[in-house]
């Protein structure tokens, strides 16, 4: 049984698109709760129980169930390669209100998690900022927001070794609208989709060198292998007429394809109910029996 789509399967393990116009959607107004909404191996999510285009995979289907508001998963945990190498986990995952955000460090880079835990949680602290003045971030001033962060974070140091070392990271952000779910995406990740049918998985691949959004602020293009003209988020509109639920999650979810088929029934029912807590022990002990998930893995749904 596979819910996934295959591509190569590549690590973002190496260091070296034009964004499209983005529709404007209102934010439905709600309380930001800043609150156990941080998932990473430090920060547990409280209250969760985590262009390539690709051709779609054969979805898992599930019972359908009475309706209840849904839970947002937010799960990151450590891989089990960076624990034998006594490395951190490189990803972050936060969700706010109407915005899943995972975020994946560079496998080669010596300290890739400051770039991922810096950057959401600097994301977060604007997004309460705005939100104490009536506004938000949305999809018409996301790119704008990422900028500043950027600009912010390079402040303390944009030395070319520092950023490679620390800076470099992919970055997946699924939007909920009225209408629609909208994803932006810099490198490489999932897309996490449930239709009527069931939850399937589409893999977002650059190929050996991942789109890192800090290569647009090297001031020497010279230093880089590949995008020396810049990066761009790439866009993926899922309409609600057919999608119930879209969110995101780092590449270390291709090791979910070799989970045995219960172990992987269990992982697509705990999405579909919201059960993060369930999926953060499905991971430990398929890690700890088996070694599993080598990679971090991230997931916001």
């Amino acid at each position: 049984m596979s819910f996934f789509t295959h591509k190569n399967d590549t690590k973002n393990s190496k260091l070296p698109e034009v964004k499209e116009e983005v529709k404007k959607e209102d934010v439905v107004d709600e309380p930001l709760n800043l609150e156990a909404n941080v998932a990473s191996e430090t920060i547990d999510s409280a209250d969760a129980d985590t262009i390539t285009q690709v051709k779609e995979s054969e979805p898992v289907k599930l019972d359908k169930k009475e309706e209840a508001p849904r839970k947002i998963v937010c799960v990151s945990k450590i891989g089990s390669d960076h624990i034998f190498a006594n490395m951190n986990n490189h990803d972050f995952a936060f969700k706010i209100p109407k915005i899943k955000a995972v975020m994946d460090g560079c496998g080669s880079g010596s300290h890739s998690e400051i770039g991922t835990k810096l950057f959401g949680q600097l994301f977060v602290r604007k997004a309460k900022e705005l939100y104490d003045s009536g506004e938000y971030i949305t999809e018409e001033n996301f790119v704008e927001v990422v900028n500043k962060l950027f600009e912010k974070m390079l402040f303390l140091c944009d030395d070319k070794n520092f950023i490679f070392d620390n800076y470099c990271f992919t970055i997946l952000v699924c939007f909920e609208t009225d209408d629609e779910f909208v994803v932006y995406s810099s490198g490489d990740g999932y897309i996490i989709k449930e239709t009527k049918d069931g939850i399937s998985f589409e893999e977002l691949d650059d190929g050996e060198y991942p789109a890192y959004y800090v290569y647009n602020f090297f001031k020497d293009k010279s230093v880089l292998k590949e995008y020396k003209d810049g990066v761009r988020f790439k866009i993926h509109h899922f309409n609600k007429e057919e999608f119930l639920n879209v969110g995101v999650a780092t590449d270390g979810l291709r090791y979910a394809e070799k989970l045995l088929d219960v172990e992987k029934n269990k992982l697509m029912k705990f999405l579909h109910d919201g059960k993060g807590k369930k999926i953060e022990i499905l991971i430990n002990r398929n890690n700890r029996k088996n070694e599993m998930f080598h990679d971090d893995i991230s997931i916001c749904f």
